[in-house]
């Protein structure tokens, strides 16, 4: 009977001991997985355009027309920002190259920048593309006039469902180093938009 006791005890304390252990293992790993991933800056900025070397690159449809050129006209600081002219009717935009040693955004949260709106209510996008050309999309609206600082969670950008390169490798996640910040695209659209100071910041 004394045998029965002393066996029922130490299958009880093991359980107990290997309860503890499993509820100590759960609880590193919610530990381990809540931690964030360290910003590797406090923000980058990608371009204030300022740098006039720096090219703004456009591309178009059979059906559109799009300029892009360094202006004097508005800025937001500095003395000049980037004039986007879109007659869109199929697609078009305008973008510049992220420099190789901002590409990185490794635990980076925000993006933003600033736009002096016309009020044209035409919808446009800005496109990130990641180091395996695939793209990600957020629709804005030129509803506003004058300058409006746009500020979107890296997050909040979607997989392009519309079109992808077809060689990007296509895993719905941001691949450093980032390519290109495409920051007015269009479908349609008929607009003349300002662009200044784009910056990934951490907050």
């Amino acid at each position: 009977m004394q045998k029965s006791v002393g066996f029922l005890a130490l299958v009880i304390t093991l359980t107990f001991l290997a309860g503890c252990a499993s509820e100590s293992k759960k609880a590193t790993a919610k530990e381990e997985g809540s931690k964030e991933v360290k910003p590797v800056a406090e923000s980058i900025l990608i371009t204030d355009f300022e740098d006039s070397s720096q090219e703004l690159i456009t591309y178009t449809g059979p059906q559109s027309k799009v300029t892009a050129v360094y202006s004097t006209e508005q800025a937001k600081s500095g003395k000049q920002s980037a004039k986007v002219t879109h007659n869109t009717k199929d697609w078009a935009g305008a973008l510049v190259v992220v420099p190789k040693e901002k590409g990185n955004w490794t635990g980076m949260k925000t993006y933003r920048m600033w736009v002096y709106g016309s009020g044209s209510n035409s919808k446009f996008y800005v496109d990130l593309e990641d180091a395996q050309k695939e793209q990600f999309r957020y629709v804005l609206t030129d509803d506003f006039k004058g300058w409006k600082e746009i500020v979107i969670p890296l997050s909040d950008f979607k997989w392009r469902t519309d079109w992808q390169a077809p060689d990007a490798v296509l895993n719905k996640k941001f691949d450093f180093p980032m390519m290109t910040v495409q920051f007015c695209t269009a479908n349609l659209a008929n607009c003349t938009l300002y662009f200044d100071d784009i910056v990934i910041d951490s907050k």
